[in-house]
């Protein structure tokens, strides 16, 4: 192409169609359903499309596990299901659209619903019978299926959709048409070359193609049903009838429900009260909620705490108890288990993986510990923040990045596959489960006071053990106070490092 080229990717379809709508990236490969929209809506241009196996469509498949008793959609009333995403076509889009056909809407059907935001992760949650039911894209269940997935083989299609136009490669509509036509002629030659065969082969893609704009009107036809038949669209129940319990996205949407949601289950049962689990994109969105009333409850780490207080009234009313019986946990710096490294001091000139920004244990105290070192970011050769804590032991074990930092919790899982641990911060008090400003008073109690005697009835304690490690020894009182160490550390910040790197904020 003779120009730097930087491969962006983002967790959900809706953060890549901003960044094209506002030029952000120049070109994308995105889900088809999303293609339509954008072109409607913005003027995303069409540049190419896979083919696979001879053919330019794919499919939806309904998925459930291969030991269940269903036999089609029908028989997942009242069962639980994993969407993909919002904006997918085979991950939301076509069953919804078989829904209304039926004269109905998820929120009827199911008794409960979950964006999984992976077609992978969708087949583990079924497989792994966290979910009855899923939706998932032809393309990555055959793939999964010729690599071998364990999950593929505990599951089985009970729906295979109409042909859809594969999700194609598009490009924005302020990109240079010279770069425009030489990429698409790029890829159009790709499979002729020794180095792009090899990667279209690993990718199980013949060549890419031109293709029709008409190939995808049967999607149209699909959203025209819909705005039809649901021109009062009601995707969730009244507010008064459902309590919305937030959890601050540290762990990837999979591993997050199901960690989670056996506590969820428990209040449910224990307090007869209607409560859905809520995973919000980022940090900052779990703050937004609670300010406006679309979070009742959430679970919290404590910097993001101290945020939701400051900026949403947020207030803290229980926190939890490990399962070594602790109010506290740690934040640990990592390795692998071959690795020279063995203390902080020698970080200098290597690089580090963190976790999301907001996180207390994965970012706030491994900088301070590294600053305590007297090692700063500028010290280090590179670094990065990422999502999920999993991820950053994903990055370590892969030699990618020679040190991480993460939750303790999360590095003991990973000892056995190689991980080393270097060093333990101090006490970090658990995070809070908080109540937004606008929950009612007598639910805030309920809540709390069924929380309050959870580890000590067998039915709570069976449910404790299904949940993370840092809720298992269940819950006590939270103050204010309890975090204050966290708040000082934070609003000493631009005065201890001396780097002029952080903004000098009060919380």
């Amino acid at each position: 192409l003779g120009v730097p080229v930087e491969m962006v990717h983002r967790r959900t379809y809706d953060e890549m169609d901003k960044m094209l709508e506002k030029g952000e990236v120049d070109a994308a490969f995105i889900c088809s359903a999303p293609y339509v929209k954008n072109r409607r809506e913005f003027g995303v241009e069409l540049l190419v499309a896979p083919q696979v196996n001879g053919s330019t469509f794919y499919n939806s498949y309904i998925i459930v596990h291969r030991d269940s008793s269903y036999r089609s959609l029908k028989d997942l009333k009242g069962k639980t299901f994993a969407f993909t995403d919002p904006k997918s076509n085979s991950g939301k889009l076509y069953p919804e659209y078989k829904l209304a056909r039926m004269g109905t809407t998820p929120d009827k059907f199911f008794s409960r619903y979950i964006y999984s935001y992976s077609h992978n992760k969708s087949v583990e949650l079924v497989a792994k019978r966290i979910v009855d039911g899923a939706a998932v894209e032809s393309l990555v269940y055959k793939f999964m299926k010729k690599k071998g997935s364990p999950y593929v083989e505990e599951t089985r299609i009970i729906d295979r959709s109409p042909d859809f136009g594969i999700p194609p490669v598009v490009v924005s509509t302020g990109i240079p048409l010279f770069i425009k036509e030489k990429l698409r002629e790029i890829l159009l030659n790709m499979h002729t070359t020794q180095k792009g065969r090899a990667i279209l082969d690993a990718m199980l893609i013949d060549r890419f193609v031109q293709v029709p704009d008409s190939n995808y009107d049967s999607i149209r036809k699909m959203e025209a049903f819909l705005q039809k038949n649901q021109s009062k669209p009601q995707e969730k129940p009244a507010a008064a009838d459902v309590i919305h319990f937030g959890v601050i996205p540290r762990d990837n949407p999979r591993i997050a429900y199901e960690k989670y949601q056996p506590l969820i289950d428990y209040l449910m049962e224990d307090t007869g009260l209607k409560i859905e689990l809520v995973l919000k994109k980022s940090y900052e969105d779990t703050v937004t909620a609670l300010g406006n009333g679309s979070l009742d409850f959430a679970l919290l780490g404590p910097l993001t705490y101290l945020e939701a207080r400051a900026k949403a009234g947020a207030v803290a009313i229980l926190k939890s108890i490990t399962d070594k019986r602790e109010s506290f946990y740690r934040s640990v710096i990592i390795t692998r288990k071959d690795s020279p490294l063995k203390s902080l001091k020698e970080m200098k000139g290597r690089s580090f993986a963190f976790a999301s920004t907001k996180s207390t244990s994965g970012n706030l105290i491994p900088r301070y510990l590294l600053a305590s070192a007297g090692i700063h970011l500028r010290e280090l050769s590179r670094y990065k923040n990422f999502d999920y804590h999993d991820s950053v032991v994903k990055w370590v074990l892969k030699g990618e990045y020679d040190a991480g930092a993460v939750r303790e919790a999360v590095a003991e899982k990973y000892l056995p596959l190689g991980l080393k641990i270097i060093f333990k911060s101090e006490a970090i008090p658990t995070g809070p489960i908080v109540v937004g400003p606008k929950t009612p008073y007598p639910v805030a109690e309920r809540i709390k006071a069924s929380l309050l005697r959870m580890n000590s009835n067998p039915k709570g304690l069976e449910f404790l053990e299904k949940t993370d490690p840092e809720l298992r020894g269940g819950f006590i009182e939270a103050k204010d106070s309890d975090y204050q160490g966290i708040r000082k550390m934070i609003n000493d910040v631009p005065k201890t490092c001396g780097a002029g790197c952080h903004p000098d904020i009060k919380l």
